[in-house]
């Protein structure tokens, strides 16, 4: 065979090796990133396994918040205010943010609120309303079965008679200043006592429970709200009589 044809056979053959590993390479690009199907299933698998970390408590616990809040009464209200019914908030399981319970399980009270201080000023100043605790804690983000229950006493402490039985009372017990037939059991309240517990599902929830107690007028006034909660905003929960401003923020971004 001549050599100039074999030199043409051999061109030819370089020119077609080059041309199937074009061809390889294409397909094997297109089977990873152009394939539909595929990256669909690679989707689905990455989202399961988030969803799954999500609703690990473990994995929950992972970050701290740090929650502020302020308690404030509405001083208009206060001039009208007359005689009424007095309650006791049901508390079924809380804890004090001084105690051992909440350092073992990461709930810590902070020295200092500095968030909110600037709307705290804003309040005094006001007239209209008066401040009756600014404080703040953190904690570890608890899903709703893990989550606890802050307990909170603010202001004069007032004696007050509840039933012995108190079984069939959910959120609120009727209570009086004197002991009664049906209320012998003596305990001691607060201007404003209850409970407030924050708990993390998709987004972050605060449960409100609480009775703000007019020890003058013997009167109270019953709040119960369950709030959803957006990482570093500011919110405002209230009744006529007394209400609360809170913020919660990723501890990492308080510290900021």
């Amino acid at each position: 065979m001549p050599a100039s044809q074999n030199t043409i056979q051999s061109n030819g053959l370089q020119r077609a090796r080059q041309r199937g590993r074009k061809r390889s390479g294409a397909m094997t690009m297109n089977n990873v990133s152009d394939n539909p199907a595929r990256n669909r299933i690679v989707r689905m698998c990455l989202f399961a396994v988030l969803c799954l970390c999500m609703n690990n408590p473990t994995f929950a616990q992972e970050r701290n918040y740090l929650i502020e809040v302020v308690v404030f009464e509405n001083m208009a209200e206060a001039k009208k205010a007359g005689s009424g019914s007095l309650y006791y908030p049901r508390i079924n399981s809380a804890i004090g943010l001084t105690g051992d319970e909440a350092a073992s399980l990461g709930f810590a009270l902070l020295d200092e609120a500095s968030v909110l201080s600037e709307t705290v000023e804003k309040l005094h100043n006001s007239g209209s309303y008066r401040v009756l605790k600014h404080f703040a804690w953190r904690q570890p983000g608890l899903d709703s079965k893990n989550a606890k229950a802050v307990r909170i006493n603010i202001g004069r402490t007032m004696p007050i008679y509840l039933p012995e039985d108190l079984s069939s009372y959910k959120r609120f017990i009727p209570a009086s200043a004197q002991p009664e037939p049906s209320r012998t059991r003596k305990i001691t309240t607060t201007t404003v006592n209850g409970t407030l517990k924050v708990r993390l599902g998709r987004f972050l929830h605060l449960d409100a429970r609480l009775v703000f107690t007019d020890t003058e007028n013997q009167k109270s006034y019953r709040l119960s709200q369950s709030r959803k909660m957006r990482s570093g905003e500011f919110h405002y929960i209230d009744n006529p009589r007394f209400g609360l401003l809170v913020k919660i923020l990723p501890l990492e971004e308080a510290s900021n």
